[in-house]
């Protein structure tokens, strides 16, 4: 008997369908992973099982049972727990209170001290370490991807939903959260693992379901696919070779970095520590390093949202340490934020309204400080054909952000923010969250932008993202840059040494 059946799930928004005649099942001890691309309908048909939606039509059985969960915390309470794409979290409680947040019953009194050192003990048995008494408020992106895994181990859930899981851990972090991945499957657990890495999916799922358009197309064992065959059936077609020729790199500096220092708001370690750093025209420099060591400072610090405390910058020969955020984005620096609902756009707002947000009081959008809506609906339009984003329902651009997926809204913030002007990109995660034919585009852009001369400055979490595109990779650890390689002699092991802030002699700095 199946742990889940899903069958002929149907949800429709605006008349437009979400998941159409859905049908997915989970064993007992089976990862099975789900694949689809942004706007497949993946996340839908995961909040119709946590109880965030409710479906149109068909089936759900867990246990053997008919279920219909009206809540999150009634599909909880069943033993099912989610990772969110976008996090669930209280911003001004701490690690703490958030796992524990919701996990007594009515009259029953926790135990603090307790449940803080089965967190501990569940954070290094992971590798997801996190201090519980941190406000999360205070966390990167990462370190609050870490907290939502725990959260849902902590509340020993019998099927796991994991979107993305491994995206801030590095190589050696990945490999052990698969060997625990493993061991809940071996005790009976059922996971669901949602991930556009296909190197993962063939090395840790027994079976994959792939969703396009809404609809379930096809479920495949793991061992007798491959990677070709998933992204065939994802996208609807093979994934185009990587033909892209690459320039060589100029030696003329376009960014440059002198003792760049950032200081925490609290007393301790610096955020940033004396950080000497050049870009040059034309190359793309990867930043390496476990999310939460500094590497969005060290963006905030470049684009002017954070103001350094020691140190200078400079950007095509100018000193740019006193320019504003919007003086360096005319100036030609642009930033894609690795979390674009903080950083990046207006939810609220539409499509047209989010393309605009940089330039909507210049030509050609603004003229004698009238806007003309009409030319920002065009550049939206222009935009939504370019990067293929799909919009909800039938309002095109004028749908709220809100309503789009995740990966549909970065779409968005690369279409703004890689324009025509911009000569410095600073990319942050620029493909969290994307397809695998999205990712394609995106890297394909990226090599264009520095085969015009352009300079990239690449963050990820991705390895392998990092190791395809750079011209140079420098990894950073607790504020430091730790090593700076050469696209020839990079390799993961040696990355995930530095990474761990391990020098190749074996000692920390």
């Amino acid at each position: 008997m199946p742990l889940l059946e899903m069958k002929h799930i149907t949800k429709a928004f605006s008349g437009v369908y979400a998941n159409e005649d859905v049908t997915l099942s989970v064993e007992k001890g089976e990862i099975h992973a789900l694949l689809g691309e942004n706007g497949a309908g993946k996340t839908t048909l995961m909040n119709i099982l946590f109880g965030i939606y409710q479906s149109d039509g068909g089936e759900i059985f867990y246990k053997g049972e008919s279920v219909r969960f009206k809540s999150p915390a009634d599909a909880i309470s069943h033993g099912i727990g989610m990772v969110h794409q976008h996090f669930s979290l209280v911003n001004r409680m701490t690690v703490l209170d958030n796992i524990i947040l919701g996990s007594g019953g009515k009259k029953e009194v926790l135990d603090r001290k307790q449940a803080s050192e089965e967190i501990c003990s569940l954070a290094e048995k992971y590798g997801l370490f996190v201090k519980p008494d941190e406000l999360v408020g205070s966390l990167s992106v990462g370190e609050q991807q870490r907290v939502e895994i725990l959260k849902a181990l902590y509340r020993k859930a019998d099927l796991l939903i994991l979107d993305e899981p491994t995206g801030v851990l590095t190589p050696q972090e990945t490999e052990n959260f698969f060997h625990v991945l493993r061991r809940l499957k071996d005790e009976g657990h059922g996971i669901i693992i949602i991930t556009h890495r296909l190197s993962e999916i063939m090395a840790i799922s027994e079976r994959v379901t792939i969703l396009r358009d809404g609809k379930s197309v096809k479920n495949l064992v793991t061992l007798n696919t491959t990677p070709e065959e998933l992204s065939a059936y994802m996208i609807g077609r093979p994934l185009s070779p990587k033909t892209e020729d690459r320039k060589k790199t100029s030696k003329e500096a376009a960014l440059s970095l002198e003792g760049v220092s950032l200081s925490k708001k609290r007393a301790g370690k610096m955020a940033l520590d004396h950080i000497c750093l050049t870009v040059y025209k034309g190359e793309i420099l990867g930043i390496a390093g476990v999310e939460g060591n500094g590497q969005k400072e060290l963006a905030e610090v470049i684009t002017g949202i954070r103001k350094h405390t020691e140190g200078n910058i400079s950007f095509d020969g100018s000193a740019i340490d006193s320019r504003s955020v919007r003086e360096r984005f005319h100036k030609g620096i642009s930033y894609i934020s690795d979390d674009r609902h903080m950083d990046s756009l207006v939810v609220d707002m539409t499509v047209t309204e989010n393309m605009i947000l940089r330039t909507y009081n210049r030509l050609p959008f603004s003229k004698k400080w009238i806007l003309d809506y009409k030319k920002a609906e065009n550049r939206a339009l222009e935009a939504i054909e370019e990067y293929g984003i799909r919009t909800s329902g039938k309002s095109g651009t004028r749908t709220p952000v809100k309503l789009m997926s995740g990966g549909n809204q970065q779409k968005v913030i690369l279409s703004r923010e890689i324009s025509k002007e911009a000569r410095l990109i600073v990319a942050s995660q620029p493909t969290r969250g994307l397809d695998i034919g999205a990712t394609e585009f995106v890297h394909q852009t990226l090599i264009r932008q520095k085969n015009q001369g352009k300079s990239v400055l690449l963050i990820s979490a991705d390895l392998d993202e990092i190791l395809t595109l750079s011209d140079r990779i420098a990894v950073m650890f607790e504020g430091r840059i730790m090593g700076i390689l050469n696209r020839e002699e990079a390799d993961v092991f040696k990355i995930g040494l530095y990474m761990g802030g391990v020098t190749e002699e074996g000692g920390r700095p």
